[in-house]
């Protein structure tokens, strides 16, 4: 029996295990990033609120849009793949900073 052989025999847990573990660290990492984010575009939308500046800023999304394709073609990532996560990312951005909004709107429109 070949080295090979014995290595594809053993638990394949046992062989992929460090790589699950870095992932479980990226995961993590992602989620707290993501954290952040949404932190940052809370403060955001408490300025619109403040400013009466509108929740959708189309220009901005678009901007943002451009940069992660160039961004992801830099670094070879296939930029639709990108760009379907970040529409999400973003659509749920819209849907909390819209709630801000109108609750600090309801409240008098001040923080």
């Amino acid at each position: 029996m070949t080295q090979r052989s014995q290595i594809s025999k053993a638990a394949p847990s046992t062989l992929l295990q460090p790589k699950r573990d870095q992932l479980d660290r990226i995961n993590n990492h992602l989620v707290d990033l993501l954290c952040e984010r949404m932190n940052v575009c809370m403060a955001i939308a408490e300025l619109k609120a403040v400013h009466d500046i509108p929740m959708m800023q189309p220009q901005r999304i678009i901007q943002v849009m451009n940069q992660l394709k160039i961004k992801s073609m830099r670094v070879g990532l296939n930029p639709d793949y990108v760009k379907s996560i970040f529409k999400l990312i973003i659509k749920e951005t819209c849907i909390q900073e819209d709630h801000l909004i109108q609750q600090r709107r309801k409240q008098g429109g001040g923080v």
